[in-house]
């Protein structure tokens, strides 16, 4: 809820400690907003519902479509203006920039791979590659300052990390009832995990 408007957030990513992106499928668009004074200082409409979201860098974000796009948004103060659209081969579940390449999450086959901003492959792993069930609905994603990317897995109950050429690390899992939403990286050895229905956060000490 911004003011009295009422919209279908998907998604939400920081700009600054008090400036915000939301991603809606109320109006297929993306708001910048500001927390201080729940305003609305900036939206743009796209060309399909976005989906999760990032910052790529202090002045670039970057939401997945739902038609296998990825849309770049530019970010200057208090303004959004479109910075590009980039033509990829997956129906991307969840976003991430890593050492300004982009992770992404998809589900067939289910898997994790890493482009370019340009869209050139960089790593992939998935199933078919791995010849195993390594994922089955693997959604949102956050990187650390260690390179680690760490992955939630909807279908599998799990948190996968994961390292720079997509290598596992660790798995976590988690009880079969929950349902794991937002994954958010405090720092290297700190993730906060929402539980979705479940109305409650946990702190996962990675390093532990």
């Amino acid at each position: 809820m911004l003011g009295n408007e009422k919209r279908d957030i998907v998604d939400m990513t920081a700009v600054s400690c008090d400036k915000f992106l939301l991603t809606s499928e109320t109006d297929k668009n993306v708001v910048l907003v500001d927390s201080r004074t729940d305003t609305v200082l900036s939206e743009i409409v796209l060309q399909a519902n976005p989906q999760s979201i990032c910052m790529v860098n202090s002045k670039q974000a970057a939401t997945t479509l739902a038609n296998k796009k990825i849309q770049f948004l530019k970010f200057k103060e208090t303004t959004l203006t479109n910075d590009g659209v980039l033509e990829i081969d997956v129906d991307a579940s969840g976003i991430a920039a890593h050492n300004n390449n982009i992770v992404l999450s998809y589900y067939s086959p289910p898997g994790v791979k890493i482009i370019s901003k340009k869209g050139a492959m960089i790593h992939k792993l998935d199933n078919t590659s791995a010849g195993t069930e390594l994922f089955k609905k693997p959604r949102w994603i956050a990187t650390t300052s260690d390179d680690s990317i760490y992955v939630t897995d909807w279908g599998l109950k799990h948190i996968k990390r994961l390292d720079s050429s997509l290598t596992i690390l660790q798995t976590f899992v988690w009880p079969v009832h929950d349902r794991l939403c937002e994954i958010l990286s405090l720092n290297r050895d700190q993730l906060l995990v929402c539980k979705m229905r479940k109305d409650n956060i946990v702190l996962i000490a990675t390093s532990a």
